[in-house]
């Protein structure tokens, strides 16, 4: 027979062990609403992001819409849509560092490969913005109309071809979401 007194020590020792592989394995509450809080900044940044992509298409679309003669005022508008669009990618590269941050705490294993692909994915926009601000910056060093064009006409695939791509991510984290509602608090 094995002495109580050992017994007791024993059991303690194994619910000790228990307790700190449940500590350091499982997902902390602590974690995870600090996980969130970061989602929601990323997010945030997300939010400013889109207003200073709809300011910038908006001045591009100016920009291209104005009489050829009056080039020098189209270029200082092409200036503030490069200006916006930097703004943009400065605002998605931070929501991609907010999802990586997030993605390295205790939390679940959905919830960071979800996290995973927004920073893929605003990783992704970043780039995708940082390559449309061209359209504006052809326009700016351009000397005739026909290179302003093959340019413009390049950097359109370009951005399409981004944009494909950044959508991807987009979707696989809407489905990953989808399928793993109890993951995401």
């Amino acid at each position: 027979m094995t002495n109580p007194r050992n017994f007791d020590s024993l059991l303690a020792v194994f619910l000790l062990i228990a307790a700190v592989l449940a500590c350091s394995t499982g997902t902390s509450n602590s974690d995870v609403a600090k996980a969130n809080q970061l989602v929601n900044e990323g997010n945030a940044a997300v939010e400013q992001g889109k207003k200073f992509v709809v300011e910038a298409e908006d001045k591009k679309n100016a920009m291209l819409q104005m009489n050829v003669r009056r080039i020098a005022e189209a270029r200082v508008i092409a200036a503030g849509a490069i200006a916006a669009y930097d703004k943009a990618a400065e605002k998605c590269k931070e929501a991609a560092q907010k999802y990586d941050e997030a993605s390295r705490l205790k939390i679940s294993e959905k919830f960071k490969q979800y996290l995973m692909l927004k920073v893929k994915e605003y990783n992704k926009r970043a780039e995708l913005v940082e390559v449309a601000k061209d359209t504006p910056q052809a326009l700016i060093e351009s000397t005739n109309r026909s290179s302003f064009v093959i340019r413009v006409n390049s950097n359109n695939e370009k951005v399409a071809s981004l944009s494909k791509e950044a959508n991807e991510l987009a979707s696989q984290a809407d489905r990953l979401q989808k399928e793993n509602p109890s993951d995401f608090k």
